[in-house]
């Protein structure tokens, strides 16, 4: 589902006469869950006006079958007469290969030049979109969130420390700086020398400490000291004297924690054994026992208690590769295991592939002695076809000797034909002339046969 109502993005393109580039594009706006963008073409695209599109702005990033519908109006602010304002309205689906969705002749470039008509103010351009997206497949990432402006405070001055013995132990703890600008320890006559081993809850004085000295208090909320500001050889020998006291505390604290280390010193030995015995398994017993947090505890604590820095060297050289097998091993197993199912699945489709190979093979057999067969009957066909080629060749040679002879045949048939139409007409005649002449004989024999009995020949007695 789209947005309810619909979301407007003001562009505003400055020095837009001087623009050199052949097309630009806005920052990204989301709309609908979508990021967008607005496309125009400063000297149009191809014709004399600006050319202006929306469109989707992570269209690369956007998995296959995305799809935007929407419906949106692009517009040129007038900035003198909002009523001038040019907006033209359109809807589109937004899709992989049609990315983006417009108008290429929106204003013509002229209007947009001529100052007077208002659209380009102050060599600005103002340009707006209103978008209402209808459906969506496929949404863009998340807009991020922005984030709050936070209020910033300015340091607090730094304030001297007070002497040790006006600042109890339970109140040093990190907080409030205060700078004391002193010589090296180890030039003066009260230089200390004190080594400890570094722990989370133990305060450490260097033998050679930088020539800035900064000791870190926090004291508890109580009115402002009404004393005066000390000078900076007092600051300077309380914090002479600080120093010295937290060496002593050190030295004794390091021999406490020393005695303590010795009572409770663990058998090193049993530990390289132990962990010798770790590094003679595969990673997959590792793995498999879940051991990876033993041999981590035995190289810290051989790390804690080794004194030579070569081996410790080689100690935390040890962790950090098992650290990296820790995070890479299981997945190279899981993906073994994964090949392993893949390869018993795929030896299951090898046996059935054999056996439709074996039957295809008994098949390509058969088609290959019908293809034999078929071969050889076309061989005898082709035969048959020669031998009715030549015999096709004498017919037509034949045809064409008679085609000859009936042509001449014709030619005498035509000169017959004439002259039996000549006779055909003489004949004609002739049948007139003799049905003529027999009329004129049965009249003859009328006239006769009148002419007698007019005369009276039957009286005549004639012997």
């Amino acid at each position: 589902m789209g947005d309810a109502t619909p979301f407007k993005f003001t562009w505003r393109i400055n020095n837009f006469s001087t623009l050199t580039p052949k097309e630009l594009h806005s920052e990204v706006f989301y709309a609908g869950g979508c990021q967008w963008c607005l496309l125009v073409f400063p000297k149009g695209n191809k014709v004399d006006y600006l050319s202006m599109y929306l469109e989707v702005a992570d269209s690369t990033s956007l998995p296959q079958g995305w799809s935007r519908d929407a419906e949106f109006n692009l517009a040129v602010v007038n900035q003198i007469n909002n009523s001038l304002t040019v907006r033209k309205y359109t809807e589109h689906v937004f899709k992989a290969f049609d990315k983006d969705w417009g108008f290429t002749s929106f204003i013509p470039l002229s209007k947009i030049k001529n100052s007077a008509e208002g659209y380009l103010v102050g060599d600005t351009l103002i340009l707006e979109v209103e978008i209402l997206v209808r459906s969506v497949k496929h949404y863009s990432k998340p807009e991020p969130k922005k984030q709050e402006a936070k209020d910033e405070t300015k340091p607090s001055e730094p304030v001297a420390a007070p002497p040790t013995s006006q600042v109890p132990s339970s109140e040093k703890v990190v907080d409030t700086k205060a700078k004391v600008d002193t010589k090296p320890l180890n030039q003066t006559k009260e230089g200390i020398q004190a080594t400890a081993t570094p722990t989370s809850d133990k305060e450490v004085i260097k033998s050679s400490p930088p020539p800035s000295v900064t000791v870190e208090t926090k004291i508890l909320p109580k009115d402002p000291p009404s004393e005066p500001v000390k000078s900076s050889q007092d600051v300077h020998a309380t914090s002479k004297g600080l120093l010295t006291e937290l060496a002593s505390r050190t030295r004794t604290m390091s021999s406490e924690t020393s005695m303590s280390n010795q009572a409770s010193k663990p058998d090193v030995q049993k530990q390289k054994e132990a962990l010798k015995g770790f590094l003679n398994m595969p990673l997959e017993a590792i793995q498999l026992a879940n051991a990876y947090g033993n041999i981590e505890g035995i190289i810290l604590t051989l790390i804690q208690h080794s004194k030579d820095l070569n081996e410790k060297t080689i100690l935390q050289g040890l962790l950090s590769c098992l650290a990296e097998f820790k995070e890479s091993v299981p997945m190279v197993i899981t993906t073994a295991e994964t090949a392993q199912a893949r390869r018993t699945s795929l030896s299951e489709k090898t046996a059935d592939l054999d056996a439709k190979l074996a039957q295809r093979h008994e098949e390509l057999s058969s088609k290959e002695a019908e293809f034999l067969r078929l071969s050889t009957e076309e061989e005898k066909l082709e035969a048959e076809i020669q031998l009715l080629i030549k015999q096709k060749e004498v017919v037509v040679a034949r045809k064409k000797s008679v085609l000859v002879e009936l042509e001449k045949s014709n030619k005498e048939a035509s000169k017959d034909l004439e002259e039996w139409k000549k006779l055909e007409s003489e004949i004609k005649q002739a049948n007139v002339n003799w049905v003529g002449a027999q009329e004129k004989l049965a009249l003859a024999n009328v006239r006769w046969k009148l002419y007698k009995e007019d005369l009276g020949l039957g009286k005549l007695n004639i012997s």
